[in-house]
């Protein structure tokens, strides 16, 4: 496992990079990007996220996962983040994952709202992005945004306006942005998987898989923290194998 920093001056991220364990069945090097969720879901979920990366290395498959822009341990500040700039964020990931590889292609999961942003990504990487899958993904941004502020107080203007989310800066941009986002299900790569471990909203045609297990981004009163539903890790890591 190899912690580093990636990206431009201005805009520096942070990376964990974990190479394959075992030589992947068939041609080519296989590389996924693990693009994760925001907010409390981020930090609930992020147990979940390193083993399944641990799952995919197993598997061979090298795998890289990072912080966007204003968000965990990367450069920046959350009220000066942007659903555009995270998806040029992931854009920097890819290449930085395929320079690392040497990969051809590689693979996008992301969860919740990572699932909505990787699509879009996907969508427009055709030539550098072979398969998607869509853990748990935001497919209306607006109901998304319903969820995120049921409870959340407003911020005053001179703490940068916008809303608390359970202890996360949301911006008045970054609620426009949400109210107008939309997952592009028509635009997805052929080989996309959606997961689901909750009851959800159709993604187009995709297939959807439904498979039992605590979501990794809801708390579980019993730890405090996000669960780490083993059967829907192994699903996604078999799947990529």
């Amino acid at each position: 496992m190899n912690p580093f920093f990636f990206g431009t001056r201005q805009r520096r991220l942070f990376g964990v990079y974990s190479p394959a364990r075992a030589s992947a069945s068939g041609s080519g090097t296989k590389a996924v990007l693990l693009c994760p969720p925001w907010g409390q879901e981020y930090l609930r979920a992020h147990r979940a996220m390193k083993q399944l990366a641990t799952l995919l290395n197993q598997a061979g498959v090298h795998v890289l996962r990072f912080d966007y822009f204003g968000t965990g341990d990367s450069a920046g500040e959350m009220l000066d983040a942007s659903l555009a700039g995270w998806q040029a964020d992931i854009e920097t990931a890819i290449d930085e994952l395929k320079d690392t590889t040497d990969a051809a292609r590689v693979g996008l999961l992301g969860l919740r709202l990572g699932g909505t942003l990787a699509a879009g990504v996907a969508a427009r990487r055709r030539k550098d992005v072979d398969s998607v899958v869509l853990w748990d993904p935001v497919v209306s941004g607006e109901g998304y945004l319903k969820e995120l502020l049921a409870d959340a107080p407003a911020r005053k203007a001179e703490h940068g306006g916008g809303y608390e989310v359970m202890g996360f800066a949301l911006g008045d941009a970054m609620v426009a942005e949400l109210r107008g986002l939309a997952l592009p299900a028509a635009e997805l790569p052929a080989r996309t998987l959606v997961v689901r471990s909750v009851p959800g909203e159709a993604v187009g045609s995709v297939p959807v898989e439904q498979v039992e297990g605590q979501p990794a981004w809801l708390e579980d009163h019993h730890s405090g923290a996000g669960a780490v539903p083993v059967k829907v890790l192994q699903r996604m890591a078999q799947w990529w194998s």
